[in-house]
């Protein structure tokens, strides 16, 4: 195993005093559990936006991040354990992000975008371990509970396109290309923020008329009766 994945860096700052102490907040007396603690702490305590690449602390601080700045902080809280993680970047449809998203920014992205996620190390096996949607965003019929043994990514695997590949730190530069059409404007990103909170408010039956608007009948049907694992 290579010590860098262990290794803190300029955004994993697994080596911060308020990192290691949320870290060990969630440790528990098993490694498997211990890496669930945390990915249900990123998942539903941090709120999921898009934003400008921000370390993981300041993603801790704020309690909002984008999929590439949660990441950061999953593996900064890891690491800070000693457990070994690292960064896997998707190439995705840009339909995957259309519930999310108002029109007016959804229009300015191409047709496909890089997603970021964690990769956790256990038992001889590098595993997907996505936290990047908070629950309150979810499909109603979503099940999305990392566990031992799983592969997890949160972008339902019809919407992808395929894996860039993994990476101890973050490549910003293909990062900010993706996703310049928006990270370069203060407005859309607080503009994006109101349309997420009003999605995370909706009441459960116009949550599942919105994804179903957006994702479409057939696509929300086939994805429910997998689980979305």
């Amino acid at each position: 195993m290579e010590t860098t994945y262990l290794a803190p860096t300029l955004l994993v700052q697994s080596d911060n005093p308020e990192i290691i102490r949320c870290a060990k907040r969630l440790s528990s007396s098993s490694i498997e559990q211990t890496v669930k603690n945390i990915y249900l702490f990123v998942r539903d305590e941090i709120k999921w936006t898009i934003d400008r690449i921000k370390p993981a602390i300041e993603v801790l601080r704020s309690r909002k991040g984008a999929c590439f700045n949660k990441a950061s902080l999953q593996i900064a809280l890891l690491r800070a354990l000693d457990i070994p993680a690292r960064y896997r970047l998707e190439e995705v449809s840009t339909k995957a992000l259309k519930p999310y998203l108002p029109q007016e920014v959804y229009d300015l992205l191409p047709k496909t975008v890089l997603h970021t996620l964690t990769e956790v190390y256990l038992e001889g096996r590098w595993l997907g371990c996505d936290a990047t949607i908070d629950s309150q965003l979810s499909h109603p019929l979503w099940k999305r509970d990392w566990e031992p043994g799983m592969d997890m990514s949160c972008i339902p695997s019809i919407f992808k396109v395929k894996v860039l590949g993994s990476y101890h730190d973050l490549p910003r530069s293909l990062i900010s290309e993706s996703m310049n059409a928006v990270l370069l404007r203060e407005a859309l990103i607080l503009r994006i923020e109101e349309h997420l909170d009003n999605l995370r408010a909706l009441p459960l039956d116009e949550k599942l008329r919105h994804f179903e608007q957006y994702w479409g009948s057939d696509v929300v049907s086939y994805l429910a009766k997998r689980g979305i694992r």
